[in-house]
């Protein structure tokens, strides 16, 4: 909730204790200078000053009963102090005293129409669930900031803050459009802003307007040259659009610059050696393999060597980490994946069920065994290797990387969700304990391989079954939703889904499938695109998501557009098999029935579903058939 520069600006206020002197009705404000910018606030007195830096204090170490006791002990020094009574309503919301904090943010609001009052207001009606509210105070947030920059002193960083809340809410009320606008405001009127920049740029990427986002990004690194949060958007945006000389060059500047290069560089050569660049990316592996480390560094060095398609390399360094004093379970599980990648599925599986009983490890290497052998048809197998795993369930697995993001796939293992599963054993419905983070994995698991048997409505009752311990965790209810998907229940599907949206509404998983879903079948279309958008706008630069929403314009018969966002999706996803096949529903919509096949053709190289294994070929079948009888 905005922390950090809440509480520079009431240290500010704090600090200018002269200014009030001998002043009996409310202060005037004061400009101060502070890390090269100008920023006015208003004094404090200096009775309160002691309690305001106290509870600066307490907050730093999360203590909110303290903080909030703090600062309404300093009101009475200090009745007429706006920022410091907005600041307590933003505790009081933290603490659930939602009538305190009104009380509070409509005090601040006599006292002085400042933006730290409105966006505490804005924070009440959001716990309220009260949306057009919410809305309401933000414009009015915003409106305070835009008149307040006509005035010497006017604070930047404020204004931005005001101009981002606004811009998030409109995102989730689905006013896409508005968000642009509010972005570009902000933009016009603080050239220097980096966060507003950023924003701007993916709004404007997920309305179409690429070379506007590009020129926003590029903004954002004039000011700063040194984040690599908008560097690496920027080559994701390059590659999207086709540039790949520079996009190859954004993504090492970022690797050169990044506290965590190899984090980055694993990315990267997954995305070259996708691409079919193996020796760009085999390049790359070496250069960042080449020097030792400690055993975390090892094991990430084996993952960007799995990435360049070298699994021997991988699992000589996986064999270094363990000398180096990784875990054998983490070891073991690099081994399995790099003898996976080698087509070894049978080795892999017997080095991820060799995992103790007793590793942290343990369930991770169980899911990733079911994976593979329900990948192979081994249904019986993969599901007693989750049942083996459920006596560890109840201590959380270490996270691991992955997903697709793809609607109705389920999250990868170690995955964070909402819901009971982060909150440990909470309680759920009557009563009983809320399931573990590993609970709800293995839930989700051995409904997959329930699917995989046939059986959808064993895989149903199953996630109902840990939804009535965990109602409201956001991966059973996409998993649940993602049954009915793909056993013709799309529209039972989206209530799930809707559900989850309603808990939050800038969920990625929500609005995306529910798009997608939408799209799929022809159900309000205008709707469903909005929500893609938001999507893309929240989680910018993700292929899955911009593949969605060019398969939105697609069934509406939008080619030009579908097409624009098809082919960034292929660009940056060169590896996905979806995707693919959404290119050669284009491409053969456009007549082009060579262009169309192999698309269909290399989806198949990539191990699809079963379900669009048989999409694919039927695809095929049917341009070939059209190409011997001429058409």
């Amino acid at each position: 909730m905005r922390l950090a520069a809440v509480a520079r600006q009431l240290l500010l206020a704090a600090a200018a204790i002269a200014s009030a002197a001998g002043c009996a009705t409310v202060q005037q404000p004061v400009t101060k200078l502070v890390n090269g910018k100008v920023v006015v606030t208003r004094a404090v007195s200096p009775d309160a000053y002691e309690h305001v830096t106290r509870a600066l204090l307490y907050e730093e170490e999360e203590r909110w009963d303290e903080a909030a006791t703090e600062l309404q002990r300093a009101l009475p020094f200090d009745d007429d102090a706006a920022e410091v009574r907005a600041h307590l309503a933003e505790l009081f919301v933290r603490l659930g005293r939602l009538d305190d904090a009104a009380e509070q943010a409509d005090r601040s609001l006599e006292i002085a129409r400042t933006v730290d009052g409105w966006l505490a207001r804005a924070h009440i009606e959001a716990a309220r669930d009260h949306d057009a509210a919410e809305l309401q105070a933000l414009q009015q947030a915003v409106a305070t900031a835009e008149a307040d920059a006509d005035h010497e002193g006017a604070n930047a960083e404020s204004s931005e803050r005001a101009h981002l809340a606004l811009t998030e809410a409109q995102i989730a009320a689905l006013d896409i459009d508005a968000a642009r606008d509010t972005c570009r405001r902000l933009v016009r009127a603080s050239p220097d802003t980096l966060r507003g920049r950023v924003q701007y740029a993916a709004v404007s990427w997920a309305l179409g307007s690429i070379e506007e986002a590009e020129q926003a990004l590029r903004g954002a690194l004039e000011e700063e040259p040194a984040d690599i949060d908008a560097r690496l958007l920027l080559a994701e945006l390059l590659a999207a659009k086709g540039d790949l000389g520079a996009a190859k060059a954004g993504f090492k500047e970022a690797i050169d610059r990044s506290d965590a290069p190899l984090e980055i560089a694993e990315a990267f050569v997954g995305w070259l050696a996708a691409r079919g660049d193996r020796g760009e990316a085999a390049e790359l592996a070496e250069r960042m393999t080449s020097d030792g480390g400690d055993a975390d560094t090892l094991v990430l060095m084996s993952r960007i060597e799995r990435a360049a398609k070298r699994p021997e390399r991988a699992r000589a360094l996986a064999e270094r980490a363990l000398k180096a004093g990784a875990s054998p379970g983490r070891v073991a599980i690099l081994n399995a994946l790099a003898a996976s990648d080698a087509g070894d599925h049978a080795g892999a599986v017997a080095k991820l069920m060799s995992v103790a009983a007793d590793a942290p490890e343990l369930v991770e290497a169980r899911l990733r065994a079911a994976e593979l052998l329900r990948e192979d048809g081994k249904v019986a197998e993969a599901d007693q290797a989750l049942v083996g795993a459920a006596a560890a369930a109840a201590a959380p697995p270490a996270p691991t990387p992955g997903g697709s993001g793809r609607p109705g796939a389920p999250p990868p293992a170690g995955a964070k969700g909402g819901g009971a599963a982060g909150k440990g054993k909470d309680k759920g419905q009557a009563g009983k304990p809320a399931l573990t983070d590993a609970e709800i994995q293995l839930a989700i698991a051995r409904s997959l391989v329930d699917e995989k048997r046939g059986d959808a409505a064993l895989a149903a009752r199953r996630l109902d079954q840990a939804l009535a311990q965990s109602p409201d965790d956001a991966r059973l209810l996409i998993a649940r939703a993602g049954v009915e998907e793909r056993r013709g229940e799309w529209r039972r599907a989206l209530g799930y889904a809707e559900k989850l949206l309603r808990q939050d509404r800038r969920s990625v998983e929500a609005l995306n499938f529910l798009g997608f879903v939408a799209v799929d079948h022809g159900d309000d279309l205008p709707r469903a695109l909005k929500r893609l958008q938001a999507a893309a706008i929240l989680n910018p630069g993700t292929g899955a998501i911009i593949d969605s929403l060019g398969w939105a314009y697609f069934r509406g018969g939008d080619l030009p557009r579908a097409a624009l966002f098809l082919e960034q999706a292929g660009r940056l996803e060169p590896g996905d098999a979806e995707i693919l096949e959404h290119l050669g529903d284009l491409y053969a919509r456009r007549q082009d029935q060579d262009a169309a096949v192999q698309a269909y053709r290399k989806a198949l190289t990539l191990t699809p579903g079963d379900r669009l294994a048989r999409d694919l070929q039927e695809r095929i079948r049917t341009l070939d058939a059209k190409s011997a009888a001429g058409r």
